[in-house]
């Protein structure tokens, strides 16, 4: 089995341009592309970087195989051993600057939110000590957001937050007239955008650089309520709310003040017009740039995006928080130093959590009235949960933790280092307990040079019992936390989850990647729901579940479909004649069901299949061997089954 693994894997190809060129590339998921900051010790245009990946993911077909053959060896018959759901906390909620007009937010809100400041009110420090000062100064500071949140038109609160008296964030514009030579811009060729933590360069559109300027202020505000004990600003709030007890009134108290929160410096961003331009202007001097969606140049402190892709939402947001923890914190770390003595943060270990860290952000929703960080439903962890639930893999903190970034950079198996850095941070600040969540602030402030708002804290007793455990989701969960309807990738495999549960979810037009695997109460009903509006499909798992032929007519217009698994499942030649026109369908598994021969003439059909497995069916001998002399090229049943 384990020569099977190694020597047969299934890819679905992306095209992307590759140096102006258009080249396959066989991805199974989208890789975002990221910049080695510590490698920016020379100026951008003199300094040729290679790229790193950053963060790719386990492709669900990428290694499919590993899947059946896991799923199969172990439970031809259906026996899956399942770990109880964890009763995690799951995300943390904030509040998020509004306009002065805006409606007062439900207190309501917040009653989920406790998590947010359970780390300064569950065992709180004694406050003659530096983390019990810290600890009050930022239960003051959030609630000081819950107070905005609370009354948006406060003046007081505004003027210390430095909130405009009209609109949610200022933002002024002037043609560009100091970009960094090094951009090598003519004056007046682009535009330069002023918000109050930023300076924005850009050649996008007006409307697209105001837009990325409010999410980028918006970020900044979440990250210092998460990051509160890391962020510069803290010791500003500790002294502005001295005065301040628990239980009295923080707008009270600011209306007496006319102090404010002040920046040291703005922190700067490139925005191309578009992917194209991008590419252009950094290509020669950063090798690999154009299989990126930005980077963070420490070297040159700015980040680089570019407008109108879809992926660069995450990627800005996985970018700045590598800005926000060089710049926006009293790092004592030299940003043009490489002596031994000063090396940048993972250099020569714990760099799994710089890039956890990056990868958790990504998690931020920004709603109306509120955003929150982390959750079932985080697109990073998605794969985590497939890997580890699904495939069994698991990487302890132990082997993470001792590798820096040249280490980790070199690994073969670098999608699998991603996957469960991110897993590792997510669990460790969502998974409900308290001590790991301030160990997580505290490794941060040792990798960054920041003095340690948590010294004494214990180190976590991490393993893939609790792994599993958090990743493990269940009704309540989904029904407290349904998905974004923005949601493009979800893995619910072997969670056993039910139609109670899903039953809430939003309608989910962009969904890219669908995964209900081994939940044995997912019918044809639930199925059908969550699929209504999801056109954008590409990859659909349904692999031992209670689905049948009533599937039909959701497949029929998922027109962008390129892999299907309906393995186990109770369906026949009928839903193949449905599928007849899935032009795009590349790999299809249908692994101990009851088609036929009568289905093979529809398969043999299919233009761009790659990957066939009917294995365990009423598929005849004679008839595969046709197959096989029409269509030489594909991959006919390539798992090995054995029942043990």
């Amino acid at each position: 089995m384990a020569n099977t693994l190694h020597q047969i894997q299934v890819f679905r190809s992306r095209v992307q341009r590759i140096s102006g060129s258009t080249q396959a590339v066989r991805l199974q998921r989208e890789k975002t592309f990221d910049f080695d900051r510590a490698a920016y010790d020379t100026p951008l245009q003199n300094h040729p970087v290679s790229a790193k990946v950053d963060g790719p993911q386990l492709a669900p077909s990428t290694d499919n195989l590993m899947r059946h053959a896991a799923f199969v060896m172990a439970v031809v018959a259906l026996g899956i051993t399942m770990v109880a759901p964890s009763l995690a906390a799951d995300r943390t909620t904030f509040a998020v600057a509004l306009p002065p007009d805006a409606a007062a937010v439900d207190p309501e809100k917040w009653e989920d939110a406790t998590f947010a400041n359970q780390a300064m009110l569950d065992k709180p420090a004694a406050t003659d000590t530096a983390s019990g000062t810290t600890d009050l100064a930022w239960r003051a500071y959030s609630e000081l957001w819950q107070a905005h949140a609370a009354d948006p038109s406060n003046r007081a609160i505004r003027r210390f937050l430095g909130l405009p008296l009209s609109g949610t964030i200022e933002i002024r514009s002037a043609r560009g007239r100091s970009a960094p030579s090094w951009l090598q811009w003519r004056r007046g060729s682009y535009q330069q955008f002023e918000s109050p933590h930023f300076t924005i360069y850009s050649r996008a559109s007006d409307a697209d650089s105001q837009r990325v300027a409010v999410d980028l202020e918006q970020c900044y505000w979440v990250w210092t309520q998460m990051f509160f004990p890391l962020w510069e600003g803290n010791q500003q709030v500790a002294l502005a709310f001295a005065e301040w007890t628990p239980g009295t009134s923080i707008a009270d108290l600011l209306a007496k003040k006319t102090s404010r929160l002040s920046t040291r410096a703005k922190l700067t961003v490139v925005l191309f017009r578009d992917w194209n331009e991008y590419a252009a202007t950094l290509s020669k001097a950063i090798p690999g740039i154009e299989r990126s969606t930005g980077f963070y140049s420490d070297e040159n402190r700015t980040t680089f995006l570019f407008a109108g892709h879809e992926e660069t939402e995450a990627t800005r947001r996985h970018e700045l928080t590598h800005q926000l923890f060089r710049e926006a914190t009293r790092s004592t770390r030299s940003r043009t130093s490489r002596s031994a003595v000063d090396k940048m943060p993972g250099e020569d270990a714990g760099f799994w959590l710089i890039e956890g860290i990056a990868g958790y952000f990504e998690s931020l929703q920004l709603h109306p009235s509120r955003a929150t960080l982390g959750g079932w439903d985080a697109s990073r962890l998605q794969y985590a949960r497939y890997r580890t639930l699904v495939g069994g893999d698991f990487m302890p903190l132990s082997e993470l933790e001792p590798e820096g970034r040249l280490q980790a950079q070199q690994r073969p198996d670098l999608a699998r280092y991603y996957a469960h850095a991110i897993a590792h941070t997510h669990q460790l600040l969502d998974g409900g307990n308290i001590e790991n969540r301030k160990w997580i602030y505290h490794h941060l402030a040792e990798l960054y040079g920041i003095e340690s708002p948590y010294p004494d804290v214990p180190a976590p007793d991490t393993g893939v019992q609790p792994m599993r455990s958090f990743l493990t989701v269940n009704d309540e969960d989904l029904k407290r936390n349904p998905p974004d309807p923005a949601t493009k990738r979800l893995c619910l495999s072997s969670c056993e989850v039910t139609a109670d549960g899903i039953e809430g979810f939003p309608k989910l037009p962009q969904l890219d990647w669908l995964d209900l695997s081994r939940n044995r109460q997912i019918d044809s009903d639930v199925v059908n729901s969550v699929l209504a509006d999801a056109t954008s499909l590409t990859q659909l798992s349904l692999e031992a579940t209670a689905v049948d032929n009533r599937i039909a007519d959701p497949l029929k217009n998922a027109k962008k479909l390129e892999e299907l698994d309906l393995s186990f499942a109770a369906i026949d030649d009928s839903l193949i004649q449905a599928i007849s026109g899935l032009s795009e369908l590349r790999t299809l598994w249908l692994t101990k069901t009851e088609v036929s021969d009568a289905a093979m003439d529809v398969i043999e059909t299919l233009p761009k299949l790659e990957v066939l497995d009917v294995q365990q069916t009423k598929v005849t001998d004679a008839r595969l061997e046709q197959f096989k002399r029409a269509r030489p090229n594909v991959k006919l049943n390539p798992l090995e089954l054995r029942v043990q």
